[in-house]
């Protein structure tokens, strides 16, 4: 016959305040011929010990899930950490290399009809979700993303991922710092059917919506 002898420490002014006198509670629990006996006051004490944990943890994980931000600035912050960036010298390596991939521009469409990068395509972050699939469906090609300095285009790389988008990568600065530094890269008044952009080879096809 073995013998199990689990100590419990549970809260001690809880334990004292049922006449235990703070002492350590202990739970035999023998396995005789006649089957499992136990003490039944520490298995009260240790469901409502599982209980209240468990709640505890329920209730972080919804925090977690609904986590609210005071400012843009903070929400942009927090998702800057779960993305990748890519410098505009690196992104231009990329268009020379003839990589096959995605550009989005995430701005809204009036932003995007005056200027784009070329062979870009315009999925504003208001419809993103609605329209990535669609518009780039290869999901294992990578994801250039960018709007004029980067911030919208955080917010928009972070979500990505929950698409089954593997790599994508956020231009840092943007479009701002692509026409700064390679103006040759950039399409004024861009035709949304792209007949006007010839980018080298992105997998979209040309710079349109």
């Amino acid at each position: 016959m073995r013998t199990i002898i689990i100590y419990f420490y549970l809260n001690y002014h809880a334990i004292k305040s049922r006449g235990s006198g703070g002492k350590e509670a202990v739970c035999l629990l023998r396995q005789p011929p006649g089957g499992l006996i136990y003490n039944q006051k520490m298995k009260k004490y240790w469901i409502l010990s599982l209980s209240s944990l468990l709640i505890l943890l329920l209730g972080a994980c919804s925090g977690n899930d609904h986590k609210s931000y005071k400012s843009v600035e903070e929400m942009v912050a927090d998702a800057k950490a779960s993305v990748t960036f890519i410098s505009a010298q690196d992104f231009k390596k990329k268009v020379e290399s003839g990589e096959k991939y995605y550009l989005i521009d995430c701005r809204e469409a009036v932003e995007f009809d005056s200027v784009c990068i070329k062979g870009a395509i315009n999925i504003p972050r208001t419809v993103l979700e609605a329209q990535v699939s669609d518009k780039a469906p290869k999901k294992r090609n990578t994801v250039y993303i960018y709007c004029n300095n980067a911030d919208k285009a955080i917010l928009a790389a972070s979500v990505l991922p929950e698409f089954k988008y593997a790599h994508v990568k956020v231009i840092d600065g943007g479009l701002d710092a692509v026409k700064a530094k390679f103006p040759e890269l950039i399409e004024l008044n861009p035709v949304r059917d792209g007949a006007k952009s010839k980018a080298p080879t992105p997998a979209s096809g040309g710079c349109g919506g």
